[in-house]
């Protein structure tokens, strides 16, 4: 009788293009021209200079694109600087269980794509299956215990992508899957650090490696999936567990719950706290020199609740902070969160005027949790508001002309015209594409 991981094993290696969804397909490509956007963009900031620099220095065989740059390297060396650029900004996209999934699979997917020279079809049909299998495998997993999920889950989804595009067999898909399980790693409190976006790019190396040591040989537990895993990360026995494999591609997880578009670039749950501040600002026509003190409900402790801080990093996970930028300038930017911003003296004096309290009776469940904002004005007004959809939700309609004109701004910051129309036009016709290098050449500077 088949178990868990032979059967994830399994779908991996049998799932084919012609048998996803369209409904996946198009979630999938909207997904990818994202994080292009966002890594480009990562790609300027200081983590990313750092990355990029190691793996100049450390080298590597000249086969795939270090995008943004001119750069050539190996394809764990791509991916893990393409994957630390994914999530440099904090841009990249959101689901539930909360992680972001495609900044640390698709610099797996697309490196492994151009050494193997694979299609669009082949491209997508692995990025497909790194969704699934990460998405899956977190959802089994009720409870954090401090860990990050992106790598830890992530590194699973990378090695899947890999492994497929390698042409890996069921046997050889376990292994993989053995190798990354003791890749696998991540500790949640390094946000507002430069490692957190190491997860990602860490994750996107991991997968590779596994997926390439699985195709020489090398050897692994084949069970890892059917309970030493999760008894070693979160202290449960889940060798019965039929939720991993009982869903897989019905739904998809793209489709069921979803994927958000991030559209501010800091951490998905502080985008609770900037928004219904922002809505009271336009509302009501509040300038900082009228605030005299805010209060913010937040559902429980934790990293994010952070009144005081150092640097625009810190600034990324910090609900005071997302309410002071609110109140002060009335947008989120790259440039939100930099230190010069973070630092001013107009943010330090309204970082001053906030509170936290905590309201056990806000649900806890990040699909419908909320955060409430409550300003008190100069003159005694008091208003508030509270958003449980903010647009970055993996339920928000999000239009088309939102997410491109997302993924143009962050482009620009590297590449020109006409380059970036002709990367949407390939990645809207991605299943067209006979070789995966047409796109990352579109990459290259």
């Amino acid at each position: 009788m088949q178990r868990n991981t032979e059967i994830m094993s399994s779908f991996v290696v049998d799932l084919k293009y012609e048998n996803i969804p369209q409904e996946v397909v198009e979630r999938a490509k909207r997904q990818i021209l994202d994080v292009i956007g966002v890594a480009l963009a990562g790609s300027t900031q200081e983590v990313g200079k750092i990355a990029l620099d190691f793996v100049q220095t450390t080298g590597g065989t000249p086969e795939c694109v270090a995008w943004g740059t001119k750069l050539r390297t190996s394809a764990p060396q791509a991916a893990f600087v393409n994957g630390i650029c994914c999530h440099a900004t904090d841009y990249d996209d959101m689901w539930l269980p909360g992680a972001h999934p495609t900044g640390v699979t698709f610099p797996a997917s697309l490196a492994v794509a151009e050494t193997v020279r694979a299609s669009g079809r082949q491209l997508l049909a692995a990025q497909v299956a790194a969704y699934e299998v990460m998405g899956k495998l977190h959802a089994c997993a009720d409870e954090r215990s401090g860990w990050h999920p992106t790598p830890v889950f992530g590194t699973f989804g990378a090695a899947a992508a890999a492994a497929k595009l390698l042409g890996l067999d069921t046997a050889k898909m376990q292994m993989a899957f053995g190798i990354a399980s003791s890749e696998a790693s991540g500790i949640g409190l390094h946000s507002g650090t430069m490692t957190k976006p190491f997860h990602a790019g860490h994750g996107a190396r991991n997968g590779i490696v596994a997926a390439m040591l699985a195709a020489r040989g090398f050897t692994a537990n084949p069970e890892v999936l059917d309970g030493a895993f999760f008894e070693t990360f979160f202290g449960k026995d889940m060798s019965d567990n039929w939720r991993l494999t009982a869903t897989l591609g019905n739904p998809y997880h793209l489709a069921t719950p979803g994927i958000g578009v991030k559209m501010y670039p800091s951490g998905y749950h502080l985008h609770h706290a900037f928004e219904p501040a922002l809505e009271l600002v336009k509302k009501h026509n509040i300038s900082a020199e009228q605030v005299s003190a805010i209060e913010i409900v937040i559902p429980r402790r934790g990293h994010f609740n952070r009144p005081q801080i150092g640097s625009g990093l810190e600034g990324k996970f910090s609900y005071q902070y997302h309410v002071a930028m609110a109140i002060l300038d009335q947008k989120l930017t790259i440039e939100s969160f930099h230190d010069a911003r973070a630092q001013a003296s107009d943010v330090r004096e309204m970082l001053k005027k906030m509170t936290a309290r905590v309201d056990p009776n806000i649900p806890r469940n990040p699909d419908i949790v909320y955060i409430k904002v409550v300003i008190r004005l100069s003159d005694g007004k008091e208003v508030s508001a509270a958003q449980p959809l903010p647009r970055s939700h993996w339920r928000y309609p999000l239009p088309r002309e939102e997410w491109v004109g997302k993924f143009r701004d962050n482009a620009a910051r590297v590449l020109k015209e006409p380059n970036i129309g002709r990367i949407i036009e390939m990645v809207d016709k991605l299943e067209e594409l006979a070789d995966a290098n047409a796109l990352t050449e579109l990459l290259r500077l």
